[in-house]
């Protein structure tokens, strides 16, 4: 049961929702932003638990979401600016997770 609650909530997710997300900017298909916003909402609600990124963290999926209306409407440098703030938590908690190993 744990390794699912992992799967589902930790690393693999995450990084499994920035790859599939990636993909679909790179391959013009909409369905795999929306794809990868579901897949973040998991990690979104892990997030929510913390005091300074619960309200930031409820609106990542947000942000791939509009990154596929942005690749429908053939808007590509807009859907990389919205993929950004995913990138940068997922960059941030990963430091933070790193550094406090050491």
């Amino acid at each position: 049961m744990s390794i699912l609650i992992q799967t589902i909530f930790g690393w693999p997710a995450i990084i499994l929702s920035l790859v599939v997300s990636i993909a679909g900017i790179l391959k013009k298909w909409p369905w795999m932003l929306v794809l990868g916003g579901v897949l973040c909402v998991p990690f979104t609600v892990y997030l929510f638990g913390f005091t300074y990124l619960h309200f930031f963290g409820f609106l990542l999926p947000f942000f791939q979401f509009g990154a596929a209306w942005a690749v429908h409407a053939k808007r590509k440098t807009v859907a990389w600016v919205l993929l950004l703030p995913l990138t940068l938590i997922i960059a941030i908690l990963a430091f933070l997770v790193l550094a406090n190993n050491t």
